[in-house]
């Protein structure tokens, strides 16, 4: 349901982008009637109609507050659509993790629950120090277990039998 409402906002933020530009941008023959009696029609772009600017007014509401909603619910970096296994297994863990945790554990979610800390610092293009810390919490907060295996670790989700 949170991907439909994803899109669906995206949808209303792009048309209502597409909506503005194109009322701005469009001369829209006006025709003005003076005091002396005598009508004029302009094709400038500096006077709206009522009609025009309740558009405007309401395509500027709609973009304000679909890129409010985007910016507060989708999670930019891992991509607006979550991973569909991890959300499925793990949706409850997904929501209270933030940030760097979030993708960490994702990035082991999509590889079946275990990965070498050093192949971890490469997909994720963090330095060494910063997945350290963020297994460390992980760790602290039981979601994973990490094994010495050479040089390296093997993390391992807690609860993946292989």
């Amino acid at each position: 349901m949170k991907q439909f409402k994803l899109v669906m906002a995206m949808v209303v933020l792009v048309s209502s982008i597409l909506l503005l530009l194109m009322m701005l941008f469009t001369p829209q023959p006006i025709q003005i009637t003076l005091e002396t009696g005598r009508e004029i029609t302009t094709e400038s772009m500096e006077y709206y109609t009522l009609t025009k600017v309740l558009l405007l007014v309401s395509s500027a509401f709609l973009m304000g507050s679909m890129s409010i909603y985007l910016f507060y619910n989708a999670d930019i970096r891992n991509g607006i659509l979550p991973a569909s296994r991890a959300d499925a297994q793990y949706g409850a863990v997904l929501n209270l993790l933030k940030g760097d945790e979030r993708r960490v554990f994702l990035t082991l979610t999509e590889s079946k629950g275990e990965m070498l800390q050093n192949k971890l610092v490469s997909k994720l293009g963090l330095s060494k120090v910063k997945v350290t810390r963020v297994l460390a919490g992980l760790e602290r907060k039981s979601l994973i277990v990490k094994e010495r295996n050479g040089l390296t670790n093997k993390v391992k989700l807690k609860g993946i039998e292989n």
